[in-house]
């Protein structure tokens, strides 16, 4: 069994990064402000402590040996995280990077269009955004914040609904001005959207409106941008959130022609992990959102 390596001095591994990405003592030297003497001392230190020669000497050159090529990467990788980490963690706010995971649709119809204000406020901080649709593909790599959509069942997450439960339909003007009863819409391609709980089943029927499903045409889709989007083409009446075509209704490219609404178990959620802590980025993100939606 191969005996375990304590960690090393981070002093040394720093040194051992500079001399070996340089290949020059001399120069790491004045690139960490130590004598080339100090360097060559710091980096046996550090083949004593491993156990093996990370640099081969010859005359005024060195070269890395095996276990140095495969080790470098490995130290500058740890320093970059090292830094990166301490920066976000105590740097000033607004020198960091935000990683927000978002889902697709809230991402292109509620949250990109703003997003600019938010960066107005906080001119320096880096924003990255990794988008989701599904359930299963949430929190496949590190984020900050999450907006989610779905039932809210997400054990081991604060959770913030962002907006009224309820789906009401949305269709064009041009569609709408078809529409006088709720039946009339047996007559128009209706929209789906794949994954949400409630449709057009339970709208109907709080309409009061029998249906036969077979005479119905859908056209389905996976997300609700992609709905929001046939629906100001005209390709049919879809079942929203009110609260989320503000922009659209304003500029009349969707209108509500009924306004029946249905109680959805689905919602949009502002999530992050219990028992961590949020980064000053983080929190000053979920404050703007809140503020932004009237939370």
């Amino acid at each position: 069994m191969n005996k375990s390596v304590n960690l090393p001095p981070l002093n040394w591994l720093k040194t051992f990064e500079s001399a070996a990405r340089l290949l020059n003592f001399s120069a790491a030297g004045r690139e960490l402000h130590l004598t080339q003497s100090a360097v060559s001392q710091q980096v046996r230190l550090l083949e004593h402590h491993l156990g093996e020669p990370l640099f081969i000497r010859e005359h005024r050159t060195v070269y890395l040996t095996n276990s140095g090529l495969a080790y470098l990467p490995v130290v500058q990788s740890a320093i970059s995280n090292l830094q990166r980490n301490t920066s976000e963690i105590f740097s000033p706010l607004g020198k960091g990077r935000l990683v927000i995971e978002v889902n697709i649709a809230f991402s292109i119809m509620w949250l990109t269009p703003r997003l600019s204000c938010f960066c107005a406020m906080y001119p320096e901080l880096k924003l990255q955004l990794v988008h989701a649709n599904w359930d299963n593909e949430y929190n496949r790599s590190p984020a900050d914040v999450t907006i989610m959509h779905g039932n809210g069942d997400w054990p081991g997450m604060h959770l913030h609904p962002l907006f009224t439960s309820n789906l009401k339909p949305y269709c064009s003007p041009t569609l709408a001005d078809q529409l006088n009863a709720p039946s009339d819409l047996l007559a128009v391609p209706l929209l789906e959207i794949i994954g949400n709980r409630q449709g057009w089943q339970e709208w109907f029927q709080k309409a009061s409106v029998k249906i036969d499903s077979a005479d119905i045409i859908y056209h389905k889709t996976d997300n609700l941008a992609a709905g929001m989007s046939m629906g100001e083409a005209g390709l049919g009446v879809f079942l929203g959130y009110p609260d989320f075509f503000t922009r659209q209704r304003s500029h009349h490219t969707l209108l509500a022609p009924f306004d029946i609404c249905i109680e959805t178990e689905d919602n949009y959620y502002l999530a992050y992990p219990k028992g961590k802590p949020l980064s000053k980025s983080a929190a000053v993100f979920n404050e703007w959102l809140l503020n932004e939606l009237k939370i």
